[in-house]
């Protein structure tokens, strides 16, 4: 079968075998195909964009001559083209694609508008590429994931509405009445973006605001971003994939209405922490402060449901990719949050606050919480969709290696060097060309573990458009490949 062939018969809805085995879950998979697989085919490009330029920044670091001569790959240009493409283009597409994946199987119903669900995400991307564009042309705004130029904003808007206008579709369509924490996660993270990315838009764009308040939006709107958006689709799959991949509830499910609730009171303010000893009332920055430790009390009650439910199965961990991803994705978010609560405190801040510190921590969250935990969910879907094996399970083992190898190499340049740096800038005969000189080898280190989780991008995707194109099997064909673990959605306790 030719190129073309193969293409169009892994996005053809009626496949052979489909029927003979899982029926139901067939029908609903069929269902979902085609925007499925375009909405991760547009997260995978983009991851391995994002890691590109976030590798360009990080060389231009410790060696600013680095494409030098290109005047549209200064700093200035392709750090926040890194940010914006990691978040709107990696991470939102395929914390998307987790999302409509789960709310067809919880839902238990084939769902149909399929093709407006594929336009309003292809408009969405095209927003983004846009968006991109504008800022090597100049047209960049001074906020922080907010760089996009002002025109893109209305199209993000509208089609994320869109977006939200389907899944909200697809929720009301669900035969089991019953609602599952992954629900719960998936609806607040779209309300959510609408409500935080709207009112920055409003604040910061449309009638701006005055003063240093503008600066105390921006803080807020990108905690928000990762504690309103990516950590709940990325929460979401988790308690999906752990009764999924492993068979057994999640451990200690009926406390999970105390971690929700605590989890959105606290992370939509935590932001105003990033304030601190900033031009705003004290108070502002404390409120913040505290929000950020409160985190701690559904960071405590995760940490129990999902260690304790990989490490009660830990045998069956290795055996499996998605289990694999998903626990190195946990233990990013547990780290994540101590470095959160840790860059919260005042006397941190006096160290850290203008260092590459926060820089780190962003990236542990974004690289390894929800890139690890969305990049599992992605192994475990695929299969499922197109009805085929892994083409190569080396790639996927060279993928898990290489990029939590470049995780950890990244975030020791970035987190340590950070606070390296922040004492030597505080000192009070502080060089800055020094300073410079000596975080040099942070630098480079940070530009080492890019380098891995480029490796590791480029194999996620050879892994993808391999498996999308191939011709199946005869075994393939004629049987389901993947057993089931037990449903438990509605049975966990």
């Amino acid at each position: 079968m030719n190129l073309i062939g193969n293409l169009c018969s892994s996005l053809c809805s009626n496949l052979e075998g489909d029927a003979k085995n899982r029926e139901a879950q067939r029908t609903i998979d069929a269902a979902i195909r085609f925007p499925l697989l375009s909405i991760f085919k547009a997260s995978i490009v983009w991851m391995l964009i994002a890691t590109v330029f976030g590798l360009i920044a990080s060389i231009k670091l410790h060696t600013p001559g680095f494409i030098e001569e290109c005047q549209y790959m200064t700093y200035g240009k392709v750090e926040p083209i890194f940010w914006n493409t990691l978040i709107y283009g990696w991470l939102f597409n395929a914390g998307l694609g987790c999302a409509v994946f789960l709310l067809a199987r919880i839902g238990g119903t084939p769902l149909k508008q399929g093709v407006f669900l594929t336009i309003t995400t292809v408009i969405w991307n095209l927003a983004v590429v846009i968006g991109v564009v504008g800022i090597i042309l100049g047209d960049q705004l001074p906020y922080k994931w907010l760089e996009f130029p002002s025109y893109t904003a209305p199209i993000l808007f509208i089609s994320f509405l869109g977006i939200g206008l389907w899944c909200a579709m697809a929720f009301r369509a669900r035969v089991q009445r019953t609602t599952y924490a992954s629900q719960w996660w998936i609806l607040t993270a779209l309300f959510s973006f609408a409500w935080i990315y709207s009112a920055a838009q409003i604040m910061l764009v449309c009638s701006p605001a005055q003063g240093a308040f503008q600066t105390l939006v921006s803080a807020w709107y990108a905690e928000n971003v990762f504690g309103l958006l990516i950590a709940p689709l990325a929460f979401a799959t988790i308690y999906y994939l752990i009764p999924k991949t492993l068979g057994i509830a999640v451990v200690g499910y009926r406390y999970t209405g105390i971690a929700f609730w605590s989890w959105i009171l606290f992370a939509s303010v935590a932001g105003t922490a990033k304030m601190v000893n900033g031009p705003i009332p004290v108070w502002v920055a404390s409120v913040g402060v505290i929000a950020t430790f409160g985190l701690l009390l559904p960071t405590t009650t995760f940490s129990i449901q999902f260690l304790g439910s990989l490490l009660s199965r830990f045998s069956k961990i290795w055996d499996t990719a998605s289990a694999r991803f998903l626990i190195a994705g946990v233990l990013s978010f547990i780290v994540t949050m101590l470095f959160k609560s840790f860059g919260a405190l005042r006397g941190s801040q006096e160290v850290v606050q203008f260092s590459i510190f926060e820089s780190g921590v962003n990236q542990l969250a974004l690289f390894g919480f929800a890139g690890m935990v969305f990049t599992g969910a992605s192994y475990f879907i695929l299969p499922r969709l197109l009805n085929k094996e892994f083409p190569s399970p080396t790639l996927v083992d060279l993928q898990f290696w290489a990029h939590g190898m470049g995780l950890v190499l990244l975030c020791i340049g970035s987190i340590s060097g950070g606070i390296q740096q922040g004492e030597l800038i505080n000192g009070s005969t502080a060089d800055m060309l020094a300073v410079v000189n000596t975080m040099r080898s942070s630098y480079f280190l940070a530009s080492t573990g890019l380098s891995f989780i480029l490796v590791g991008a480029i194999a996620y995707n050879v892994t993808f458009f391999w498996m999308l194109l191939s011709a199946r099997s005869k075994k393939e064909a004629s049987t389901s490949l993947i057993e089931e673990a037990p449903e438990l959605e509605y049975t966990a306790s």
